[in-house]
């Protein structure tokens, strides 16, 4: 009898077969729901009207739950939540001091419990069909459109939910929108952690549209509008979209960072997280860049140009696409590219030329070489546009060791002795830790051989945390630990990695 509810529920259900079922909430009904024994004396007729009547809009409260369950106090928070349910939609009057905000979140925190969700499901699809008053039963269909966003029926309900749904789309405009907040709780797992108060005031208003700043490399900001079940990857292949980006193995490769005041939280969003989750506090921004560069660079679109040219800008100028503090020549035509870049007429100043070179080579370096050089490579780049500048930067940088790599600045490292502060790249594959003077590597760890990451505390006030990775096969373990300022920026981007590229990594946190 209890089957409705004891399955656990599923993202990932079998499509409908074509066998006897036709999935209808009358079958439903049948097969789970509490038998009145009336109904067990007629037939015809009078049996098809009773059974039917299950599934209808009701007057009155229900003295037990819809569905048989085994569990008493299940079933006495089921005449809970009809109640709830009915007061919510005008059907009763409500308690006094309680308004619809709070009879919501009781109905949502009421579907926190695994056991009731199926039961609640019923509940209110029982109470739209055929509700005498539009008013009331449009209550009804918001809550269902919140509810199929937030938490999934059960595997055993799930196709007559569907099915509902489907056929309730032509007559009720709620019923698409539940349709999609249902294919997105099946694809992404549903909300689940409830929403704050501002936005479920503005869902009673009918205002469930928010408009999002995404910041993107370079200081272009780009604005949308996102939803109450809005998920990361739809925004980023919007973001795609805009610089010309289909095919879904290259979006793949760009991720959404929320930021925390300056620089205080940095983590890449996974792509199932639902925004409105993520941005309840005042304080954060999202911003994009580019993660994986394993598809083919293509520059066919302006912002794609632009967006790319400045996120490996930023990483050279900060010394992390290290180049020769010797190699003068190449120095001077990065900064000649950078000049044109802005589209600038009259030749640079020595504030300008200062500005072109990376900060770690900037006191290594002959200013007035490089101006030299930069003023020869000047009028042999004359005619470039700002754009072809821009491609020609990047095709440089794409020589240099670290290219496609998220590159951290790493104090220390065990067992290793360090002249100074060393580079540490990543990307899906692995770890490098590389010495910046000579460009070679100093160890590599892949990511498929990690088995644990440990965030490590400062040894001291104001120093520098760490993270220990335990790696290695079970015959020959290995630990090693890095000291960085990013050392929980870096465990995060290690464990989005993880997670794009795994379905399981056992041990991992």
């Amino acid at each position: 009898n209890s089957e409705a509810t004891s399955l656990p529920s599923s993202m990932a259900y079998a499509s409908l077969s074509t066998d006897s079922h036709s999935y209808t909430m009358q079958e439903f009904a049948l097969r789970y729901f509490r038998k009145p024994q009336t109904l067990l004396d007629l037939t015809g007729g009078a049996e098809a009207k009773a059974v039917a009547s299950l599934v209808q809009h009701s007057k009155v409260p229900i003295q037990e739950s819809l569905i048989s369950l085994s569990d008493e106090d299940t079933s006495r928070q089921a005449v809970t939540s009809f109640k709830a349910l009915m007061q919510f939609m005008g059907d009763q009057s409500k308690p006094w001091g309680k308004n619809e905000l709070d009879l919501l979140y009781k109905l949502l925190k009421l579907c926190q419990e695994e056991n009731l969700r199926d039961e609640i499901y019923c509940q209110v699809i029982k109470q739209v069909t055929g509700h005498p008053r539009p008013d009331h039963c449009a209550r009804g269909w918001s809550f269902l459109s919140l509810l199929t966003g937030f938490f999934p029926p059960s595997t055993t309900l799930m196709p007559y939910v569907t099915k509902f749904l489907q056929d309730s789309g032509p007559s009720q405009e709620l019923a698409q929108s539940s349709q999609e907040h249902l294919q997105r709780t099946v694809k992404y797992g549903g909300r689940q952690r409830l929403p704050p108060l501002e936005e479920m005031q503005a869902f009673l208003k009918g205002q469930a549209v928010r408009e999002l700043l995404i910041h993107l490399p370079g200081g272009t900001d780009y604005k949308m509008n996102i939803r109450t079940f809005t998920v990361a990857t739809e925004v980023l292949e919007e973001l795609c979209r805009q610089m010309g980006i289909t095919e879904p193995q290259e979006v793949q490769e760009f991720a959404l960072f929320l930021i925390k005041r300056e620089g205080e939280l940095v983590r890449p969003l996974r792509p199932g997280e639902y925004l409105n989750n993520v941005m309840v506090n005042p304080h954060v921004s999202l911003h994009s860049r580019r993660l994986g560069w394993e598809t083919p660079l293509h520059f066919d679109n302006p912002t794609y140009v632009s967006t790319h040219y400045s996120q490996v800008l930023r990483d050279y100028l900060q010394g992390k696409l290290r180049v020769s503090a010797q190699a003068d020549a190449e120095i001077a035509r990065l900064a000649a590219l950078q000049h044109l870049s802005k589209d600038k007429k009259t030749p640079p100043s020595e504030q300008d030329l200062l500005a072109y070179i990376p900060k770690p080579l900037q006191w290594g370096v002959s200013v007035t070489t490089i101006k030299g050089l930069m003023g020869q490579e000047l009028r042999q780049l004359q005619g470039q546009s700002s754009q072809e500048a821009q491609i020609s930067f990047i095709e440089a940088m794409r020589q240099l060791p670290l290219f496609g790599y998220t590159i951290y600045v790493v104090l220390r490292a065990s067992e290793l002795t360090l002249p100074g502060p060393s580079l540490l790249g990543l990307n899906h594959q692995h770890l490098l830790l590389m010495d910046p003077s000579s460009q070679k590597p100093l160890c590599s760890i892949s990511l498929k051989s990690l088995h644990r990451l440990h965030l490590l505390s400062p040894q001291e006030v104001g120093g520098t945390p760490g993270l220990e990775l335990n790696y290695g096969s079970a015959d020959n373990p290995q630990t090693t630990w890095f000291e960085l300022p990013q050392a929980q920026e870096l465990l995060n981007t290690i464990l989005f990695f993880l997670d794009s590229t795994c379905s399981r990594w056992p041990g991992l946190p």
